[in-house]
């Protein structure tokens, strides 16, 4: 039970910053560090709730790679230099590919 509170408070907290950083930007603004933010830390936890749910895999799965693209957009909205925009990239995509392969065992 203690869980399942856990997971729906997390899922809701990630839809109302998801929803706050929309209401909070101008559209021409959505690929900006300071909405990438929000939306990055909103999907991340709605992706950790729905795991912590135990929702189907594939949900979860989508939540991570939506999850994924939006944090590949805020590391480039970075400007760092190219070596460390692509180890950045290795390291994400490694932790994304070991959480699916969680997930589909």
């Amino acid at each position: 039970m203690g869980l399942q509170i856990l997971g729906w408070t997390m899922v809701i907290v990630g839809l109302i910053v998801d929803a706050w950083g929309f209401v909070e930007f101008p559209v021409n603004e959505f690929l900006k560090s300071d909405f990438l933010s929000l939306a990055v830390s909103g999907v991340v936890l709605i992706a950790g709730g729905l795991a912590i749910l135990k929702m189907p895999a594939w949900l979860i799965i989508a939540a991570i790679i939506v999850a994924t693209v939006l944090l590949a957009l805020y590391i480039w909205s970075f400007r760092m230099g190219i070596a460390n925009t692509l180890i950045s990239y290795v390291i994400m995509l490694a932790i994304v590919g070991w959480l699916i392969s969680l997930l589909l065992k």
